[in-house]
């Protein structure tokens, strides 16, 4: 590593050009000077400047260290004022939710960034577990998980709940359906299906199992999941979020239940990591905008 004490009297020398003058603005003397050069110039193994009568001149390494000091201390200025700036409007914002979750969000968030293009913003679709480890881990900021968390480093607040739909093509619009009629229809497949239909079946179909369903397709696209319902070859069961972000909604329709399912929302973050400014309007939003 390079002496910054060192560094600092060199390229003060080098701007000055003259070591009395560059002594009394570092409240050094000339003797001082000379000796900062010359140990930084042992450190380095190289000659950083060519004496002549009082004068000097950089050699071609002093003048490739002065252009790289230079630079260094623009990047710490930046640095310090970039850390002393808690702005609102400038960088990275990190977030993690489920997919269908992300699907209802990222627009929103994506017009906000170009309303304010110093902002970097990053949304991931993951499962819970992924969801926690990222957040301790400091991959993350904030994360949107259905369980609760009960971890000494997390802060965790309920948001809202996800309401679980039962999809169907939309000639079966304001009908009840009957497991017999889910059962000829057939599920619509993706990997949180079972786990939301089990929750669904058992609110509203008394002791009937959802392994007794047969799949009619599968496929793991969150964004592609109510393609083959629209196409009229089966239904399936996702959150309500999912449901708004298709852009096909006159194909499909959600079914009527006597039981609604919900899931609770919970936002963890580090409770010990004080948060910038500019994740106060994501926060307000995505509350906002789970609760409407």
């Amino acid at each position: 590593m390079i002496n910054q004490k060192w560094l600092t009297t060199f390229l003060k020398l080098a701007e000055i050009g003259h070591f009395t003058q560059t002594a009394e603005q570092l409240f050094m003397t000339q003797p001082g000077v000379s000796q900062h050069v010359q140990k930084l110039e042992q450190q380095l193994n190289v000659q950083l400047i060519q004496r002549f009568g009082k004068r000097f001149e950089l050699t071609d390494a002093g003048i490739q260290l002065q252009q790289y000091g230079e630079q260094l201390l623009k990047q710490q200025e930046q640095l310090l004022s970039d850390i002393q700036l808690d702005s609102p409007y400038v960088g990275d914002c990190r977030f993690a939710c489920s997919g269908s979750l992300a699907m209802w969000l990222y627009p929103h968030f994506i017009d906000y960034q170009i309303q304010h293009p110093q902002l970097s913003v990053s949304v991931e679709a993951a499962p819970n577990k992924r969801i926690i480890d990222q957040v301790i881990n400091n991959d993350i900021d904030i994360g949107i998980v259905t369980q609760f968390v009960s971890n000494p480093e997390l802060e965790v607040n309920p948001i809202g709940d996800d309401n679980l739909c039962l999809i169907v093509p939309a000639k079966f619009q304001g009908k009840d359906m009957s497991f017999e009629q889910l059962t000829s229809l057939g599920l619509i497949s993706h990997p949180d299906a079972m786990h939301y239909l089990q929750q669904l079946i058992s609110s509203n179909y008394s002791d009937e199992q959802a392994s007794a369903i047969p799949t009619a397709s599968y496929v793991n696209q969150l964004n592609q999941i109510l393609l083959p319902v629209a196409k009229g070859l089966g239904f399936t069961v996702l959150p309500e979020f999912a449901v708004n972000s298709f852009n096909q909604p006159d194909l499909i329709s959600v079914a009527n239940l006597k039981h609604q399912v919900k899931e609770p929302l919970y936002m963890i973050r580090k409770k010990f990591r004080p948060l910038p400014k500019r994740y106060d309007w994501f926060i307000a939003t995505t509350t906002s905008l789970v609760n409407q």
